[in-house]
């Protein structure tokens, strides 16, 4: 409705061949919205970085960091045990790349079409802004009004056009969720897998510690 609005506006200022229109406003208030959704959208992404990626991880490296506590009890009992907590991490690290790969491309995608349709509209605005600042220096009345109705035109095609871009960057924001489902399922299931393991180390060398005591 307040496009509909700006639109009847536009039109009218050319018809009485004037300009209260406030075109510089216009052109704030569309950047200021892609932005916004634009920081929404990689922010939702960061979030999700840390879910699928840094929380598992840190869950992992807590287990490990709990043997590795255990060196100053006994070095030895740790010792033996290092090749083996070495792989079990490496793997993880492993299925880690693989499960975030097409989630990280995905991401790559949607920023790409959020700041595809972002520039659009600034680099259209530039050029509505310009006109602008034009038809406002004409001292000829006639030639004053033949580039406010050029500017009406190209005012309104870019409201029309800027609709488009912001839906098309909603509508990448919307993405964002469904796309680390299945990274999600994949990072968890592989970091539970680590810690039962060096679960396991950590009670051979609880056991190994006791041993020698």
């Amino acid at each position: 409705m307040k496009t509909l609005i700006v639109v009847v506006a536009i039109c009218l200022s050319a018809m009485v061949n004037a300009s209260p229109v406030n075109y510089e406003g216009i052109v704030d208030d569309i950047i200021k919205e892609a932005q916004e959704i634009t920081v929404n959208t990689a922010n939702a992404l960061q979030t999700q970085y840390k879910v699928i990626v840094v929380e598992p991880l840190h869950q992992v490296d807590t287990a490990a960091q709990n043997i590795e506590n255990r060196r100053e009890e006994d070095v030895s009992c740790v010792e033996a045990k290092d090749p083996e907590v070495e792989e079990i991490v490496n793997t993880l690290h492993d299925e880690m790349i693989v499960c975030g790969s097409i989630a990280a491309q995905t991401s790559v995608e949607i920023m790409n079409d959020v700041n595809s349709a972002t520039q659009q509209l600034v680099f259209d605005g530039y050029d509505v802004l310009k006109l602008y600042k034009k038809c406002k220096n004409y001292k000829n009345s006639v030639l004053r009004s033949s580039c406010y109705a050029k500017l009406s035109i190209k005012a309104t095609l870019y409201i029309r056009n800027s609709r488009r871009s912001i839906k098309t960057i909603k509508e990448a924001n919307k993405r964002v969720p469904d796309v680390f489902v299945d990274a999600d399922a994949c990072t968890h299931k592989s970091a539970d897998k680590a810690i039962v393991e060096l679960n396991v180390v950590q009670s051979e060398v609880d056991a190994c510690i006791k041993a020698n005591i």
